[in-house]
């Protein structure tokens, strides 16, 4: 990742779309307003395919045990609402 980029607010407010765009090639921007720094806009991160999947088959396996124990069968959105995955 590059070097994050200093900018004044007013600036920032200006430019906003562009800082956007420059945002998800992957830039980061510390934001100043009275010449303290206010925000950081850094990319967002988000789960790739793989994490995304082993999390699938985590809560499919935490079922999958249930079921064995005699639990009453629970979907993956029963497992979500009481918090176990």
């Amino acid at each position: 990742m590059s070097a994050t980029t200093v900018i004044a607010a007013s600036e920032a407010k200006a430019r906003f779309s562009e800082l956007l765009d420059r945002v998800q090639g992957g830039e980061s921007f510390s934001i100043t307003l009275h010449g303290e720094e206010a925000a950081k806009l850094v990319p967002a991160r988000r789960p790739s395919r793989e994490q995304i999947q082993e999390v699938i088959q985590g809560m499919k396996a935490s079922r999958s045990l249930l079921n064995r124990a005699g639990q009453t069968k629970l979907g993956i959105r029963d497992l979500i609402n009481e918090g176990r995955a």
